[in-house]
């Protein structure tokens, strides 16, 4: 079986120092090969590089390329980088209880955490815990995750597990008595108090004439951030060592210290240094409230103490009686046979993978909780406006619901209003899904911010249509209502996207239009749009879908520089509550799901239908005579970028084409020119740089050039141009933003670079290497193949045929 195990940190290296994650990944790896599985491990590093990833869209990489059985997740936070549908059984190592660990971190956050990870265990079919307790501790987390406990547990206790050392050389505890004790100081492991008592204690053995030594290696954790650091950063302990070294002091020791005040987390806690105390062959003091006591106690491979009072008078006893601590130190070995030897510990594992399976959930998990059955009585004001709203949908619905009971089949789609030229991503997104709906036999209806026309698309084709006049004076006049909306707390340059929350006259449009025309659906793009949407699917009792370009309140965070953290707040409440009043959210990305579901919108709405292309209109299109147009030599290197330039992060990345990346091509020799397609361009950017401005048809012009890039540093949801640059056959140079929401892996379909002098000598050796581009082209134009319009327009009619009301 192939299993792919995606882990935080690289792998295990005994030259290094070596954090738990590490040992228990290679605990893991270690047994998996033992048992005749082929096991891969990537890891994360924000440096990009073989064996590594850096985002969600290069592990969809990953899984494409890999093709795993069963993928093995070694940190919570990982899943979040998973596709939400994964291709295969995910099995979840979830040794440290980490949500208790914040408690004594960062308590704020907890909250936030336990969000988090509800979302995150839905994707995983199997959880690892190293002890009882924590399996215990899961239920109530799995039950919110939506796991089906009915059924057979999801959760195995696969304990840490290691082979015992030798160590023939270890001097006799007669001699010198030698006390390790190791490891990162975390906040809540609370040893301050038995760190004092360790040092009274050896302190009076050494003044009794006792030779005592205690080693004590501590530090911060390298992957944590600076709370941790400070809270290491006193005491006289020595720096953590290498694997290696560690070992060796190990092997030259007689007892373990594993001491600690009783808490939360402690009670759950699994300690690598007490494993590898055991493989060595020492005895431990730990303290009674942490899961090894119980054992300690049962194999005597050791001595449990209660309070920090009570170590002075261990430390005496153990000074006293060598005989004892070897009886011990036997004791310790035996538990480690027992409950920690490899083969054995890892045999739950491997049982669950000779037939692994989905995890069973709860029938309609993600979806709202009922209200609660209580009858309450409103103000009178609120009651009377309450009836007034009930009187005017009835006779809105008598009014205009059809007479023919028969149920409609057509679509309709509200959105903004510069929809022609399709110019721009979410132009091309809408009136495409709109095309490839109507080649399924459906009618498409657009509504935009046009009062009096409309469109209908039929077959591919769209025609421009009149709204009736009188439908104009149900609404306040539109001067009246942009003087309005315009002078609101909005940012001014996204205002316009804002505009059905105070423009009445999107509600009797989207009415008029759905029941004239026998509508089944109604689909809002972007957020604001389904405002209206409800109201009218309210009228009409047919349902209502949001698709999400973006996660525009995240979107607006990246974009806006004078956005205030209030209104940050106001729209991500807009939005998040918005989703949850549709029936269902479309998603171009995972990327964005997982936003939404981690802010609050319930993961039962949530879908993810990415953006698409129309194969065969690409591959008709004959290439545009861009060279002759504008007088670019034969033989100079034509580069693609398109958008519309209205969109800062746009022209953002064409200033980089025009101030970092055409000089450093320059200075290596290559005469490079940019096409810069789309609506809007800045004058005289660049003497190299050459805008056709809108385009009624954008493959023509890209299958002109010899490459494309997309110098983006900023922006939100999917790059949908990459699409497009991959369907016209070319190769892609991109900055990890550009290419985000797109499951492109480095080397396969595009050049992932950013910076500037990477950037720059990726686009150098694709001009110098046809082979490199050419095969680049191809592994762009099989992503292209899978987002056909066609297919994923059925997969909306699917989507929406699940939810009629």
């Amino acid at each position: 079986m192939q299993i792919l195990i995606l882990s935080q940190e690289p792998p295990f290296d005994p030259a290094q120092v070596a954090t738990g994650n590490a040992l228990r990944t290679a605990q893991l790896t270690a047994g998996l090969e033992a048992a005749g599985h082929r096991v891969e491990q990537a890891w994360l590093d924000r440096a990009g590089g073989p064996g590594r990833f850096r985002s969600a869209d290069e592990v969809r990489g990953l899984l494409q390329r890999n093709t795993p059985d069963v993928v093995l997740i070694s940190y919570w936070e990982l899943l979040e980088l998973l596709p939400f549908e994964p291709p295969c059984p995910v099995v979840l190592d979830f040794l440290a209880p980490r949500p208790l660990e914040a408690l004594f971190e960062h308590p704020e956050r907890v909250g936030g955490m336990l969000r988090r990870l509800r979302v995150a265990l839905a994707r995983c079919d199997l959880l690892l815990v190293g002890n009882a307790p924590q399996e215990h501790l899961l239920s109530w987390w799995l039950l919110e995750a939506g796991f089906d406990l009915r059924q057979p547990s999801p959760v195995r206790v696969v304990p840490l597990a290691g082979e015992a050392v030798e160590s023939a050389g270890r001097p006799d505890p007669g001699g010198e008595l030698r006390l390790v004790s190791g490891g990162v100081r975390w906040p809540w492991r609370h040893d301050a108090a038995y760190a004092e008592a360790v040092r009274r204690g050896v302190s009076a053995l050494q003044h009794a004439g006792r030779h005592v030594a205690l080693l004590d290696f501590g530090g911060g954790y390298r992957l944590h951030d600076d709370a941790i650091e400070e809270a290491t950063a006193s005491g006289d302990a020595e720096s953590l060592s290498a694997y290696r070294d560690w070992s060796a002091v190990l092997a030259s020791a007689h007892v373990g210290l594993e001491l600690g005040a009783t808490n939360i987390e402690r009670r759950f806690s699994q300690s690598f240094r007490s494993l590898d105390f055991l493989r060595h062959g020492l005895p431990i003091v730990v303290s009674s409230g942490q899961p090894l006591a119980t054992a300690v106690r049962e194999y005597g491979a050791g001595w449990v103490v209660d309070s920090p009072g009570q170590v002075p008078d261990v430390l005496r006893g153990i000074a006293s009686d060598p005989d004892d601590w070897r009886s011990r130190s036997e004791g310790a070995l035996r538990l480690l046979r027992d409950r920690h030897e490899p083969r054995q510990a890892i045999a739950p594992l491997l049982d669950w993978l000779i037939d692994p399976q989905r995890a069973r959930r709860l029938p309609g998990y993600g979806l709202p909780d009922p209200e609660a059955p209580v009858l309450g009585v409103p103000p009178f004001g609120e009651r009377l406006a309450r009836r007034y709203r009930l009187a005017r949908r009835v006779a809105l619905h008598r009014l205009l619901k059809p007479r023919d009971s028969t149920p409609g089949t057509a679509i309709v789609m509200v959105s903004r209003g510069d929809l022609f030229p399709t110019d721009h991503g979410a132009a091309v997104k809408i009136v495409e899904t709109a095309r490839g709906l109507s080649r399924h036999d459906r009618d498409v209806y657009l509504v935009t911010h046009d009062r009096r026309h409309y469109w209908q698309v039929r077959d591919g084709e769209v025609t421009r249509r009149r709204l009736p006049r009188w439908l104009g004076l149900l609404a306040r006049p539109q001067a009246w209502v942009k003087l309005d909306h315009y002078t609101r707390d909005l940012p001014e340059s996204n205002a316009f996207l804002y505009l059905p929350l105070t423009d009445g006259s999107f509600f009797w449009r989207t009415l008029w239009v759905a029941a004239r025309h026998g509508a089944c659906a109604l689909q809002a793009e972007f957020p604001a749009y389904a405002l209206p949407c409800l109201r009218a699917a309210e009228v009409l009792e047919i349902p209502t879908l949001l698709v999400e370009h973006n996660v525009e309140y995240e979107r607006l965070r990246a974009q806006v520089p004078e956005l205030s953290t209030e209104q940050y707040e106001r729209f991500r409440a807009i939005e998040v509550d918005l989703c949850n009043r549709v029936d269902a959210v479309v998603c171009v990305s995972d990327n964005d799901r997982q936003l939404l579901a981690r802010d609050g919108v319930h993961p039962g709405r949530l879908h993810t239908i990415p953006h698409g292309i129309d194969l065969a209109a690409v591959d008709a299109a004959p290439a545009e005579a861009v060279r002759e147009r504008f007088g670019i030599p034969p033989d100079a290197l034509l580069l693609a970028y398109h958008g519309t330039f209205a969109y800062p992060p746009n022209r953002d990345a064409l200033r980089m084409l025009a101030e970092e990346i055409l000089p450093r091509l320059a200075q290596a020799g290559i005469d490079a020119h940019v096409l810069a397609i789309g609506h809007r361009p800045p004058p005289d950017i660049h003497p190299a740089i050459h805008c056709p401005g809108s385009v009624p048809e954008m493959a023509p012009w890209l299958k002109a050039a010899d490459l494309a890039v997309v110098p983006l540093r900023e922006g939100g949801g999917t790059r949908m141009k990459i699409i497009d640059d991959f369907a016209a056959g070319l190769p892609v140079v991109a900055t990890s933003k550009g290419i985000e929401g797109i499951p492109a892996a480095d080397g396969e379909a595009a050049l992932i670079r950013d910076d500037w002098d990477e950037f720059a000598a990726a686009v150098a050796e694709l001009a110098r290497n046809t082979e490199r581009r050419e095969r680049l082209a191809a592994g762009g134009r099989r992503i292209a193949e899978t987002v056909d319009w066609t297919a994923l327009a059925e997969r909306y009619l699917k989507l929406a045929a699940t939810l009629g009301r």
